[in-house]
C-alpha cells in the first residue's frame, strides 16, 4: 500500500498501482484525461476527486470523501467476488465489468450513467442502488444486472435492471407524472411458495413476485411492465397474461389487466392496463373468454353468497346492473369481487338497499359488451 500526501493531476497520463492508500489528511485529484488503475485494494480515508478515470480490480473502501466530478469508475475484478463499500456516496459514470459478483455493502447513488457489461451488482446489508432522475442505464443481461433493491426518482419512464443472479428480470414503470416521486423495486424468488389469487385470475406465477415501495409521490397515472421468464405454470399463452397486485403475501392477488404483451412465456413482458396501487406485483393469467358470473346473491346469508361473484374478469372492466324496468341501479368501474366497495352486495350505487327480485347485469371489458344475464337477489 502507498501513502500519498498530495497528488494533483494536471496533464493526462496513466498511473497503475497494485494497491493505493489515501490517508485522512490527504487530497487526491484524478484530472481530466488521466487514469488511475488499481489492481488490488484502494482505501480512501481522505478526499478523492475524480474528473478522469478510475479502474478498480480489487476491494474499494471509501471511508473518506469521494467527489465524483466528471469522472468515470470501473469495477472490473475477474475474481468471483469484489467488495465495494462506498458509504452512501455518489458515482457519476459507473461501469460493471470483469464478471463475478460486485458486492455493494452500503447505498450508492449513480448520477449520470450505469453501464452493465459483465458482473452482478449485489446490494447487501439492506442497501440499495439509487438512480438520479436523469440517469442513463446501458446494458443489462443475464450476465450483468442488479440483485437487490433499485430506487428511481422523478418523472417519465424508469427502468429497474433487476435479476436473481442468473436471470435478467427488468421491471419498467412507465409514465410517472408526479415530480416528487421516488419508487423502489426489488424481486423475490418464490422457491415453492404459492401466491394466493382472486377469482379474477386463472393462474399465477410460481417463479417470483416484485415489491414496489413508493417512497414519495405517486404512481397514479403510471403503468408497469413485468418480465415474463420461464412462467411454465401459467396457462392460456402470452395473450392471457396480466399484471396482478396484492398488499401482502397472504392477500389474494387481483388483476391489473394487460395493455400490451411481447415475446413468449419463456422470455417476454406484460404491461398493466392500470397503475399499481398495492405493494406486491406478479405475472398472472386470466381467462378473458371465460367470464363466469355466480348470479344469485343473498346479502344476509352465507358469506360467499353476500355479493355477486365474477370469475376470470379482466381489467379494465365496467359492471352495470338494472332493475326489471330497465333502470340502472348500480355501476362500477373495474369490478373486483375481492374488494369491498368494488363489488355488488345488494346495494345501489348510492349505498341504498335494493329489494329482493330479479335484476339484469351487463359486463363490459375495454368498453365492449362481453356478457349479459340475469341476477337473483334474495334478502
Amino acid at each position: 500500500m502507498r501513502s500519498i500526501l498530495l497528488f494533483i493531476v494536471l496533464l493526462p497520463f496513466t498511473i497503475m498501482a497494485q494497491g493505493f492508500f489515501i490517508s485522512n489528511s490527504t487530497a487526491v485529484s484524478v484530472g481530466t484525461g488521466s487514469t488511475l488503475s488499481v489492481q488490488g485494494s484502494l482505501v480512501n480515508n481522505g478526499t478523492l476527486t475524480n474528473n478522469g478515470s478510475l479502474v478498480m480490480g480489487g476491494v474499494w473502501l471509501n471511508n473518506g470523501t469521494y467527489v465524483p466530478g466528471e469522472g468515470r469508475i470501473t469495477f472490473n475484478s475477474t475474481s468471483d467476488e469484489q467488495i465495494i463499500n462506498h458509504n452512501a456516496q455518489a458515482f457519476s459514470w459507473l461501469t460493471i465489468d470483469g464478471g463475478g459478483t460486485k458486492k455493494f455493502l452500503a447505498d450508492i447513488v449513480v448520477e449520470r450513467e450505469l453501464i452493465l457489461t459483465n458482473g452482478i451488482m449485489v446490494a447487501e446489508n439492506n442497501s440499495k442502488i439509487v438512480f438520479d432522475e436523469s440517469v442513463v442505464i446501458t446494458g443489462g443481461s443475464d450476465q450483468s444486472h442488479v440483485q437487490g433493491a433499485v430506487q428511481h426518482s422523478g418523472t417519465g419512464d424508469k427502468l429497474f435492471p433487476l435479476g436473481n443472479g442468473t436471470t435478467y428480470l427488468p421491471v419498467q414503470i412507465n409514465g410517472i407524472t408526479t415530480a416528487a416521486t421516488q419508487v423502489r423495486v426489488s424481486s423475490t424468488e418464490l422457491g415453492g411458495t404459492v401466491l394466493p389469487k382472486s377469482s379474477s385470475l386463472k393462474s399465477i406465477s410460481d417463479q417470483r413476485y416484485f415489491t414496489v415501495d413508493v417512497v414519495s409521490g405517486s404512481l397514479q397515472s403510471a403503468t408497469v411492465t413485468l418480465p415474463v421468464r420461464n412462467e411454465n405454470s401459467l396457462s392460456g399463452g402470452l395473450q392471457s397474461l396480466v399484471v396482478s397486485q396484492a398488499s401482502a403475501l397472504n392477500d389474494p392477488f387481483t388483476s391489473l389487466g394487460q395493455s400490451n404483451s411481447t415475446g413468449s412465456l419463456s422470455t417476454g413482458t406484460v404491461t398493466s392496463a392500470q397503475a399499481p396501487t398495492e405493494t406486491l406485483l406478479a405475472v398472472a393469467s386470466a381467462d378473458n373468454s371465460g367470464i363466469e358470473v355466480f348470479n344469485a346473491i343473498a346479502p344476509n346469508g352465507f358469506e360467499l353468497n353476500q355479493y355477486m361473484r365474477i370469475a376470470n374478469l379482466p381489467f379494465p372492466n365496467r359492471v352495470l346492473i338494472f332493475n326489471r324496468w330497465g333502470d340502472k341501479v348500480y355501476e362500477v368501474e373495474n369490478y373486483d369481487d375481492t374488494v369491498s366497495g368494488k363489488r355488488f352486495a345488494g346495494l345501489d350505487t348510492k349505498g341504498n338497499e335494493l329489494p329482493s327480485g330479479n335484476y339484469f347485469y351487463k359486463i363490459e371489458v375495454d368498453k365492449k359488451e362481453v356478457k349479459t344475464g340475469y341476477l337473483s337477489l334474495k334478502r
